[in-house]
């Protein structure tokens, strides 16, 4: 199964504008969220196989991950339950709940499992999707074209979009249009805040102890963006705001990463590539900038970008082939911004992968053949690191993966052997 970055990030050590008044304490009551424990989820997973390679695990109805790769801020391993279309989609998002259920990486068992009242909010779990919807929010995300921002996590939380819902029957306003986040704590499931939005949701990230979501009027951050800054240590505290007209794009531990251009259809929805190239500033949740990255050709869990060392060149590359430039020959390294670490990956790769103790980055060696019909791409894997702050050298020994086969409805465990072609 080729490591496609759509699905590399999927799993990682688990499974299944008014400017003052964009955000609220918790739900006005319209539509109460709630969450329960679903048990030993049976109905859904069977019991866990050991297998040669790892563990596999077969779903009894259709669940899918919970997150794609294009990850702001580390990866989960989180699956959810997928339903039928009702007859009535007018409602039925906000009265029905989804599973959302944790997997231990280590022998696929169940970790936990939440019903979680209304429904998460997402593209590519949309199970109600309706062409005439008139939800701002169902707009902006066909257009992203990538759903990352929908359910962000690290290694102590989570956090994912509810379904959104308008105040005035019929409105299309952005201003009225209104969304409950929740936070849960990753090894237990709890709750640990709830909180509720006004206006178009943009992104968010959990950086240290806060979830930071971008919220703003229209379908871009210019002129009405806002941070809005909730405490996850204080469930009960105001959140602080401040005003951007960048896109939050990513985060480190303890940083934001924000640009004048969206990431949403650059970050390996499609598979491999395309890449963007963008200028990125490092600002602290309150807005303060600490430093500029130029060149900036893709970002990846915990603070990992890669970056173009001759970022004029990077451009011009991007914008002769826009749908497909890759900018693997061009000159890059991957570069922690938190701990200075730079590694060399001229010709190679980088996908996002799930490992048992968390996200991973598998490097790539790419060679191409032929040309017109006859030309084929391989890529060869060649070595890995922990996609952690703390990481310096690549590693060449096996590493065991954690994916998805969606046709088989499986969540499985497999060893992945460096100097071998990903199939």
């Amino acid at each position: 199964m080729k490591l496609h970055k759509r699905l590399a990030g999927v799993l990682s050590g688990l499974a299944c504008i008014a400017l003052l008044a964009s955000c609220t304490p918790h739900s006005d009551g319209t539509h109460p969220v709630t969450i329960t424990d679903a048990g030993d989820a049976s109905n859904l997973f069977a019991p866990p196989v050991q297998t040669d390679t790892g563990w596999e695990v077969t779903s009894h109805e259709e669940v899918i991950p919970a997150q794609f790769l294009c990850s702001m801020s580390g990866s989960g391993n989180y699956f959810t339950t997928r339903k039928s279309k009702p007859e009535d989609i007018s409602s039925a998002p906000l009265d029905s709940a989804t599973t959302l259920v944790s997997l231990n990486p280590q022998d696929g068992s169940v970790r936990w499992a939440r019903n979680i009242t209304p429904e998460m909010h997402a593209n590519y779990i949309k199970n109600y999707a309706d062409d005439n919807s008139t939800i701002p929010q169902d707009s902006f995300l066909k257009f992203q074209e990538c759903t990352s921002t929908a359910f962000v996590s690290n290694e102590r939380y989570l956090a994912f979009y509810l379904w959104p819902w308008m105040t005035s029957e019929g409105s299309s306003n952005i201003s009225d249009q209104r969304m409950n986040i929740m936070v849960l704590d990753t090894e237990t499931g709890n709750e640990i805040r709830t909180i509720e939005v006004s206006g178009l949701v943009l992104g968010q990230a959990i950086v240290n102890d806060s979830l930071v979501v971008e919220t703003a009027q229209n379908y871009y951050p210019a002129g009405t963006g806002i941070l809005n800054v909730f405490s996850l240590t204080d469930p009960h505290a105001e959140p602080t705001t401040t005003r951007t007209d960048n896109w939050l794009i990513g985060s480190t531990n303890d940083s934001l990463l924000m640009s004048p251009q969206s990431s949403g259809k650059y970050s390996g929805f499609s598979g491999r590539g395309p890449y963007w190239v963008s200028t990125i500033t490092r600002t602290t949740v309150s807005g303060e900038e600490m430093e500029t990255i130029t060149g900036v050709t893709a970002i990846h869990p915990n603070g990992w970008i890669e970056r173009a060392k001759d970022p004029k060149a990077a451009v011009t590359e991007a914008a002769a082939n826009p749908k497909n430039a890759l900018l693997t020959t061009l000159p890059r390294d991957l570069i922690n911004i938190d701990s200075g670490t730079s590694v060399d990956v001229t010709g190679q790769y980088v996908a996002d992968v799930s490992l048992p103790t968390g996200p991973g980055l598998l490097l790539q060696t790419v060679t191409t053949t032929g040309e017109g019909e006859n030309k084929k791409t391989t890529y060869t894997n060649h070595s890995w690191l922990p996609a952690t702050p703390d990481s310096t050298e690549p590693r060449t020994n096996d590493i065991q993966q954690i994916g998805v086969e969606n046709k088989a409805s499986k969540v499985f465990s497999k060893t992945i052997h460096m100097g071998e072609e990903d199939k």
